[in-house]
């Protein structure tokens, strides 16, 4: 006869949503009960979260810091229940959390980054309901560094070196509060000294922590980044066409645009640079970046009335000039683009996958196609954020951009091959381009052919027809002037020493002053010639047309110098001043190749061959050396090259020797790396012996005991008394090592605790102990 007992009955009898609620009811095992340690990795995750929303410009805290405190009170009253109904609930929302991050991250509705980040912090609150054991805070701890990772790949400024800061401060006394928890140590109160914290060392371990991050960040070379394909863009900031095609406009122009429009209805052109009654506000940036620009007039006083602002943060893995506009007609008092009709003008469109746009090859590209192997070319990725809100619709970009990621449907481009958005760019406008930098070798230079493709000398070559003749003959007469090393005159037979000749000639030759310029007596450049000099913008114009006389097409560019380099951002800080302009000389197979004949300036401008691999010690070094007296410059200068060379001289005599010197050249690695680990191990036998000698004589006998100990193979644990590490030892080692154990730990443990002061006698005791204790038996 089959029976069934009542308690199986009444099991069965019950549904499955009463069998859940029993099941809650059972208690959680090793619940944490450290209230310290539970408000400290919240705060923990609070700084996480307030340093994202910080970089991000995003709103999480105001709902996820609240939610989750409550969560975590709740978590801590419900910590030794199962809550397995709320367990369940928290599954279930953690899933519609990621089938969201999913959807978004598809669709590209934001910066991955940032769903990732909202998704962590989504996740955390959620989290924040169960915190049973101390493994549960463990992950909200790595939530936290995860979060404040993400925050340091999007931050741009210095502010979040304070967040970092307090991200540490609270750290700390996690590592050592999940210490006690780990030892069974109940921490019941927030006094550093229930804590089991002491402030002062705590301070150092503080110091020494961000000491040894500094120096490291330091050291850790900058290599090239993004193997991925995925760049930053703003995604949540999208660029609508709000200009025709063509149109150059800056956001502050489109303002007075709409006042004027509101007032009269009337339509001002995109091409102008001042308002409807003629007047021209200062801008926050020079009248450098319009369709034509009148370079005799831009004074030095507009220049000083305009105070500085930081246009744009640059993240780049080359210091290049960020070109804005190229010019090709010269008009004798500044420059236009003379193909800029709307017809002239190629409007591209995006990916319908991502936001990558391919650009297309100038008129002059298919020569570039036919490039001599030997010429090498770097890939070169910046990112730019703009941060100015009267940028406009301009888009900077290095050298020959390939590729751009852009968030609008559309870009134009111009014959120059200059980017245009349609619409003004707005603050905290974040996209990235791809370039290609063709690395500048002199030798190659002056290696390409005088032969130019008609699409280049139809527009690079054009000339005032009211030129004064004393152009050409200046530029002829720095030629003929020309003596090499021994004063023998020099005989020019390629296009790139007879740039670099004319070029220095502009620069050491004329005066940076004002120009009194007079349209009736010619062009910007023969006055330049004629009095001797003029403003900086006036340098580059005449090197232009000079140049153009001798028969080598140039063109005008103008752009923003690479800026300020922050070394712990490792972004360039570009501001308003910082816009300059340049020549770019055409060479065959090579592309444009840019000089700067500006007195005081370096003739060729930043490119790749500027390394930045370990730009932080390159900036401290540049520094130092501008606040050292010259002497002292001059001994480092003079050492380090003296070092160069002796060291280049025995690489240039292993490799002279074939495989005998590879293996010389192995063995003498070898070996300094076998003598710089010796003289290692001795500076810390050395150190070891220093520090054991300034301890008392118990301690420094205690001490001299452990490490005999540990080198025999019986290590004390941290959390083992020394009463109970010498109870453990005590079936491990002789009788005789067992009894000298135990009288050191003794007259340590006296002296320690009991103040036991120390003689003649105890010092004679415990040197016959540790002799017996190192006595082989």
């Amino acid at each position: 006869m089959n029976t069934m007992q009542p308690s199986s009955l009444e099991n069965k009898r019950r549904n499955p949503l009463q069998q859940l609620q029993q099941n809650a009811e059972f208690t959680t095992i090793a619940a944490e009960d450290s209230i310290p340690l539970r408000v400290m990795v919240q705060i923990f995750v609070f700084i996480s979260i307030g340093a994202m929303d910080a970089v991000a410009s995003s709103g999480n805290s105001a709902w996820a810091i609240p939610l989750s405190a409550i969560a975590a009170v709740w978590a801590y009253y419900a910590r030794r229940k199962r809550n397995v109904v709320v367990k369940f609930f928290i599954a279930i929302a953690m899933i519609a959390m990621l089938v969201v991050f999913l959807n978004d991250l598809v669709r590209n509705t934001d910066e991955t980054r940032l769903l990732l980040a909202r998704l962590l912090i989504q996740l955390q609150v959620l989290h924040s309901f169960d915190l049973p054991r101390r493994k549960d805070l463990g992950y909200s701890i790595v939530i936290g560094l995860i979060l404040m990772a993400l925050a340091a790949t999007l931050s741009q400024t210095m502010i979040f070196a304070l967040w970092l800061m307090a991200f540490l401060l609270v750290g700390l006394p996690i590592l050592l509060l999940d210490h006690r928890s780990r030892l069974g140590l109940p921490t019941i109160s927030f006094q550093p000294q229930k804590m089991g914290i002491s402030i002062l060392p705590l301070s150092g371990l503080l110091a020494i922590v961000l000491v040894l991050g500094l120096t490291i960040f330091a050291f850790l070379p900058r290599l090239p980044g993004f193997q991925l394909r995925n760049f930053p863009v703003s995604v949540n900031l999208a660029v609508e066409r709000q200009i025709p095609r063509g149109g150059i406009l800056s956001r502050q122009q489109q303002n007075q645009q709409n006042q004027q429009n509101q007032q009269n209805g009337n339509i001002i052109g995109t091409n102008g640079t001042g308002d409807a009654n003629g007047n021209n506000p200062i801008d926050s940036l020079p009248p450098l970046f319009a369709p034509e620009i009148d370079t005799a007039s831009t004074g030095k006083q507009i220049s000083a009335q305009r105070q500085p602002e930081l246009m744009m943060r640059v993240r780049s893995q080359a210091e290049l000039f960020w070109r804005v506009m190229s010019y090709d007609e010269f008009t004798g008092k500044g420059w236009r683009i003379s193909r800029n009709n709307p017809e002239q003008i190629r409007t591209i469109r995006r990916s319908p996958f991502n936001y990558e746009f391919f650009l297309p090859f100038p008129p002059y590209g298919l020569s570039l196609l036919r490039r001599d192997r030997a010429i090498t070319a770097q890939e070169v990725i910046q990112t730019y954020t703009i941060t100015s809100p009267n940028f406009p619709n301009l888009v900077p970009a290095a050298s020959e951009p390939s590729r751009i990621f852009f968030p609008s449907e559309e870009l134009d481009v111009d014959q120059e091959g200059m980017i245009r958005s349609p619409a003004p760019i707005p603050p905290d406008f974040t996209y990235t381009v791809i370039s290609n930098v063709m690395e500048r070798n002199p030798k190659l230079l002056r290696q390409v052919p005088n032969e130019y493709p008609k699409s280049i000398t139809k527009y690079y070559l054009q000339l005032p027809p009211n030129l004064s003749p004393s152009v050409r003959d200046t530029a002829v007469s720095f030629l003929g002037n020309a003596k090499d090393s021994q004063g023998n005159p020099v005989n020019f037979d390629n296009i790139y020493d007879v740039v670099v000749q004319v070029a220095q000639g502009v620069k050491g030759s004329y005066a940076v002053k004002s120009l009194n310029f007079d349209p009736a007596k010619g062009d910007l450049v023969s006055q330049f010639v004629a009095q001797g000099g003029g403003e900086e913008s006036h340098f580059v114009s005449t090197l232009a047309v000079m140049l153009r006389s001798l028969g080598i097409p140039t063109r005008y560019v103008v752009g923003f110098a690479p800026g300020k380099f922050n070394p712990f951002t490792g972004l360039y800080e570009v501001q308003n001043i910082d816009t300059q302009s340049l020549v770019e000389v055409f060479f065959p197979s090579y592309g444009w190749i840019s000089f700067d004949p500006v007195p005081g300036r370096p003739l060729v401008p930043p490119s790749i061959e500027n390394n930045r691999t370990f730009g932080v010690i390159q900036t401290f070094w540049s520094w130092l050396t501008s606040i050292l007296p010259s002497p002292v410059n001059n001994f480092f200068a003079g050492l380090f090259e003296n070092i160069v060379k002796f060291l280049s001289g025995i690489v240039s005599w292993l490799i002279e020797m074939g495989w005998a010197g590879l293996a010389l050249g192995v063995a003498i690695v070898f070996g300094i790396g076998i003598g710089g680990w010796a003289l290692w191990q001795a500076l810390i036998t050395w150190w070891e012996y220093q520090r054991l000698q300034r301890m008392p004589l118990p301690q420094r006998s205690y001490q001299l005991m452990l490490q005999w100990l540990k080198e025999q193979g019986k290590p004390k644990s941290p959390y083992q008394t020394p009463q109970e590490y010498a109870v453990s030892l005590s079936d491990r080692v002789s009788a005789t090592q067992s009894a000298a154990i135990a009288k050191i730990t003794q007259i340590y443990q006296d002296w320690r605790y009991g103040n036991r002061a120390i003689d003649y006698e105890l010092s004679q005791e415990l040197k016959q102990l540790l002799s017996q204790l190192r006595a082989k038996i």
